[in-house]
């Protein structure tokens, strides 16, 4: 794999985990919110909404960039 796919892999993977913490930060604020006195669950609705979808893309992302190492191990293998 050349220097420079590396390192676009990495800054990829990073953004990736940072989207991740923010994914799961969201969730964690859902939850407590949530759980206070008095809470419409039709508040959240679109939050949750929001992070599934993300969720969902970051998802399909991981297994096209799965199945682009895959094809990269193949050629080198060849």
């Amino acid at each position: 794999m050349k220097q420079e796919d590396l390192l676009t892999l990495q800054e990829r993977v990073e953004e990736m985990a940072e989207e991740v913490r923010t994914l799961w930060s969201t969730l964690e604020a859902v939850h407590d919110a949530m759980g206070a006195a008095f809470t419409d669950p039709t508040t959240y609705r679109d939050a949750i909404y929001g992070t599934s979808r993300r969720a969902h893309g970051l998802k399909d992302e991981l297994e096209s960039l799965m199945d682009w190492l895959e094809e990269r191990e193949k050629d080198r293998r060849v």
